[in-house]
């Protein structure tokens, strides 16, 4: 009995050494960090959308888009992840007080991810794939000047018309991180990011809605677009703090 519980223990010991040593080369093999892009695009494909507000008197939104991406990077020597998140914005500058002018901004969540190509002591060369889920809105203002009876008696003609479609986007292209020897104290490595892709809407023609309401002859958004992307991404040391130190000379 003694001897089967002592060879018991010890395959137990063993099968949680090897599990041990297991996760901690999967650790070594994958390392995180945190990235910030900025992606630049153009949704030229709205044209039809573009007359028919121009047609009631409401400046379109521009065909330029731009996107702030905050991402969560995973890679090894041979595959990369990134978890993202979206916040994109479309340009309307006017300096007319009481022109309506429409404003296109979505916000959304997505992934992306795929092999590397070259991985060596200065670049890696990328192949991104992945798709986002995203939520777009059109609000229709103006910077009108009225009196505070006016307001009062019809508030609602001056309040913005906010209109809403959502899509789920698959992207894919090509990309390039050139690995830069910056803030050694506090991080890894450090790279230079860009990217280049194709962006696909995989729903079709979605249609505007509102507050209980959907629009029924309102173009629908147009999404295909090629896209850049231009960032930075970070791969923190363990135990670095930048504030290290600060209370140490007493």
């Amino acid at each position: 009995m003694k001897n089967k519980l002592l060879f018991s223990a010890i395959l137990a010991m063993s099968i949680f050494t090897n599990v041990q040593a297991q996760t901690d080369s999967t650790v070594r093999m994958f390392k995180s960090g945190m990235a910030i892009y900025a992606e630049f695009g153009l949704l030229p494909n709205n044209k039809t959308m573009r007359e028919q507000l121009d047609r009631l008197q409401i400046k379109p939104f521009t065909s330029f888009m731009g996107s702030i991406v905050l991402a969560k990077r995973t890679e090894s020597q041979r595959w990369f992840t990134e978890g993202r998140i979206i916040i994109m914005n479309s340009t309307n500058y006017t300096t007319d007080k009481d022109l309506r002018k429409a404003y296109l901004n979505g916000i959304g969540i997505g992934t992306d991810g795929g092999p590397k190509l070259v991985n060596n002591r200065r670049w890696n060369v990328l192949v991104p794939i992945g798709f986002d889920l995203m939520l777009y809105q059109l609000k229709i203002k103006s910077n009108q000047t009225a009196t505070i009876g006016q307001v009062t008696q019809n508030p609602q003609s001056y309040q913005p018309v906010r209109l809403r479609t959502g899509n789920i986007n698959f992207h894919a292209g090509i990309g390039a991180d050139y690995k830069m020897n910056v803030l050694p104290k506090w991080h890894d490595q450090v790279y230079l990011s860009g990217k280049a892709s194709y962006h696909l809407p995989l729903l079709g023609r979605r249609k505007w809605k509102g507050e209980d309401v959907t629009i029924s002859d309102l173009s629908s958004l147009k999404l295909n677009q090629v896209y850049l992307q231009l960032g930075l991404v970070f791969f923190p040391k363990k135990d670095a703090k930048m504030w290290n130190g600060m209370g140490k000379h007493h």
